[in-house]
């Protein structure tokens, strides 16, 4: 028994000392050591998302950092916007990262390994101020839509792209307040700013899901203040209510900015929107860029083709809640929108069917005002429609509205899908090919009615049938090819 176990042992010991013999290569064979692993070159990889970035500023000095975390990545390489940025160090894990600047532009591919878990590199960088608005600015704004984010912070600036953003802004001037959000949640790159002023808080309320609502004004603005966001509450109230919950956080608001003499409007800097001097006493402008919390900014556009999607929606969304909260404000807002319509080319495109191929300043019909009146009609047309065929007409767009929130709020759509104007469902009423091709020319036609001998104010309203009708007298009836 003792000597088998024996035997046994010394077998084993035998064909260890052979194995391990042979893995050294004591065998006679040669050995191979192993290949030396190339190094990682830039590599361009536009596809490889970003999916947060946090932030550092210093106004004074124009330092500034960014931790940029980028999706997993089944490619090698990552691609950046810069701007005109001057780009201190790139780094990973402490370490200096390859980077190459592409010929002819402002791009950086990057030197990152494929990766099935989020990478995050480091940048340290200084920034200028712009003129006009392409960035930060001397006046204490910061402007970056719609593709001028490379000019504050590495980014991808594509309106689907959407990350999570903190911001830190230090060496504010004595005797100014920086007011911006510390922390955005899945928004598109241009959505970031701050504005840098004499600036006094003014609390307007809290809506009934807790979200307390502000304005910021500067010297001498307190009246203005006042008038442009006298129902601002109640109209974000009812769009809570109305579309769904805020994505923004718990505390937003208007923010006075002097973009200078003849500039007027917003810009959807959620959750603290700016809003030009010179529209500050406007209440459509206020609410206005309140509704961009849901579409434009809550529902992102695939590309700015679909601008049409963002801009009239919430113009639409900005006169029905002012329809409900301030009924004479509201009549007035649609006036103000029909006068505008009227002066609007009937021919002018508002739609192209492509993405991605169109420049939003190029192609100036894309972002013209025309964007923001016909979008209305897109959305009244439909309502007008239903309602004068005896069917629900606002509330059936407006649930249309909140279904859309709920099942792609924090997340990119393009409306040329399967019936083109279903994306929002703002416009279900143009569900179909037909009124989709009339939608991308669309105009108002202000005539004597053709039918009923003559009587009554003509105009054109969407259906859900087939082609346009003419509202007569409150009955509707085929328009006269």
């Amino acid at each position: 028994m003792v000597r088998a176990e024996m035997r046994t042992l010394a077998l084993a010991t035998v064909v260890a000392v052979v194995t391990v013999a042979s893995a050294c290569g004591d065998d006679g064979s040669p050995t191979t050591p192993d290949a030396p692993v190339a190094p990682i070159t830039p590599t361009p990889n536009p596809a490889r998302g970003i999916s947060e970035t946090k932030l550092s500023f210093d106004v004074t000095t124009f330092a500034a950092t960014a931790q940029i975390t980028f999706e997993p990545s089944t490619a090698p390489g990552a691609t950046l916007e810069v701007g005109d940025l001057t780009l201190d160090t790139v780094q990973q894990g402490g370490a200096a990262l390859a980077f190459a600047v592409k010929p002819g532009t402002n791009v950086i591919d990057l030197a990152l390994d494929a990766s099935d878990a989020p990478v995050t590199i480091d940048i340290a960088f200084h920034y200028k101020n712009h003129t006009g608005f392409a960035g930060a600015a001397a006046a204490g704004y910061t402007f970056l839509w719609p593709y001028y984010c490379g000019n504050l912070f590495p980014c991808h600036s594509q309106p689907r792209d959407g990350l999570a953003m903190t911001l830190a802004v230090t060496g504010v001037p004595a005797g100014k307040i920086a007011v911006f959000p510390q922390t955005i949640a899945e928004a598109p790159s241009y959505q970031l700013a701050w504005s840098i002023d004499a600036y006094t808080e003014l609390p307007l309320g809290t809506t009934a899901a807790g979200t307390q609502v502000s304005v910021w004004y500067r010297p001498t603005e307190l009246a203005l203040a006042q008038t442009g966001t006298a129902n601002l509450v109640a109209a974000f109230q009812w769009l809570e209510t109305t579309i769904g919950p805020y994505r923004f956080g718990n505390k937003v608001g208007t923010v006075s900015v002097k973009w200078g003499p003849g500039a007027y409007g917003g810009m959807e800097h959620h959750p603290l929107w700016h809003v030009s001097a010179g529209s500050l006493d406007s209440q459509e402008t206020n609410v206005h860029e309140a509704a961009h919390g849901w579409f434009g900014d809550g529902i992102r556009i695939e590309c700015w083709e679909d601008f049409v999607l963002s801009e009239g929606t919430v113009t639409y969304l900005a006169g029905r809640a002012l329809d409900v909260v301030a009924p004479t404000v509201g009549a007035a807002v649609w006036q103000s929108y029909a006068s505008e319509l009227a002066g609007i080319p009937a021919p002018t495109r508002v739609w192209p069917q492509s993405c991605g191929t169109v420049d939003i300043f190029e192609g100036r019909s894309v972002h013209q005002r025309a964007v923001h009146a016909r979008g209305v009609l897109l959305s009244r047309g439909g309502a007008e429609g239903r309602r004068r065929q005896g069917r629900p007409g606002a509330p059936h767009v407006l649930h249309g509205a909140r279904r859309q929130d709920g099942a792609h709020g924090g997340h990119a759509r393009h409306d040329q899908d399967r019936h083109g104007l279903r994306r929002h469902r703002v416009h279900s009423d143009l569900a179909d090919q037909h009124h989709h091709a009339h939608a991308r020319r669309l105009s108002v036609a202000r005539t004597r009615c053709p039918h009923a001998g003559g009587h009554g104010q003509a105009r054109r309203v969407i259906t859900r049938g087939c082609g346009w009708r003419c509202s007569c007298s409150g009955r509707l009836v085929p328009w006269p090819s």
